[in-house]
């Protein structure tokens, strides 16, 4: 038989999260190669194709974000069927969503977390401008395999963006009510999912970003703003809470926090 049980799904408003992600040690995500040069890069970096600067994708952040917390909550079951697999676990549907082609049989409703692309802010920009590199914005890493047999080195040169970039960033959080349930059920339900989106950040800034993590690349830490809780009267309104949430993010890191500083909590 068939359940025909109908459910009804309020948005309360966002918590927005915004601040900067620094490069503590060089960032390579990888880009298309639009043509094969002789003692050119090997793998470069995605880039803007309107400006070329290097960004981050916000689908990288996110899914290193899951991964993260697929481990951490022990929502990782063995044997894996196939690599690349995610977790059907209800604590990581809530928060990142569920493929297109897979049921959500659990009546979570929809994923909570958008995380935007990321780019550059105005002081990088001008420090690429003014850096020394036969590249674009970026720098060369050259590397090399080395056949154990032969002891021939066969070098390649991956493309980086530099120590001390910034990038600005934004996470947005959709508060959903679902099937009228209660104010204190929902605040649990909200805040167990913070819990775990400032879990994931925390653990991404102790593991790596992009390529090559174990070998030095894309260590990071995030410099963050008070989060901003956006409601749907301030929506309807366009009051200051919308305002706010709206407003650019400084050039420094004057007034930024670490994550260690930041109560991420529903309401506000």
């Amino acid at each position: 038989m068939t359940d025909t049980t109908t459910q009804v799904i309020i948005f309360k408003g966002n918590i927005i999260l915004k601040g900067k992600i620094e490069c503590l040690t060089g960032l390579h995500i990888g880009g298309s190669k639009e043509k094969l040069e002789i003692g050119g890069v090997d793998s470069p970096v995605i880039r803007s194709p309107r400006s070329k600067y290097p960004y981050i994708p916000g689908s990288s952040i996110k899914g290193k974000m899951r991964h993260l917390l697929e481990f951490s909550t022990g929502a990782v079951t063995m044997p894996i069927k196939n690599l690349g697999d995610v977790s059907k676990d209800p604590r990581i549907v809530r928060i990142f969503g569920i493929g297109a082609d897979d049921t959500n049989e659990k009546g979570l409703g929809p994923g909570r977390l958008i995380v935007r692309d990321c780019k550059p802010d105005a002081p990088t920009i001008e420090t690429w401008k003014d850096m020394d590199s036969e590249l674009l914005y970026t720098e060369y890493k050259p590397e090399n395999t080395i056949d154990r047999l032969t002891s021939e080195a066969n070098p390649r040169f991956i493309e980086r963006v530099v120590e001390g970039s910034r990038f600005d960033f934004e996470l947005v959080y959709g508060v959903y009510q679902i099937n009228e349930k209660d104010e204190e059920e929902l605040k649990i339900a909200t805040n167990t999912d913070l819990k775990h989106i400032l879990s994931a950040l925390r653990l991404l800034e102790n593991s790596t970003l992009g390529k090559s993590g174990s070998r030095g690349y894309g260590h990071i830490r995030f410099h963050v703003a008070d989060p901003v809780f956006v409601d749907v009267e301030a929506y309807g309104a366009g009051s200051a809470a919308y305002v706010k949430a709206n407003q650019p993010l400084p050039d420094t890191l004057d007034n930024l926090k670490s994550l260690s500083e930041i109560q991420l909590t529903y309401p506000l």
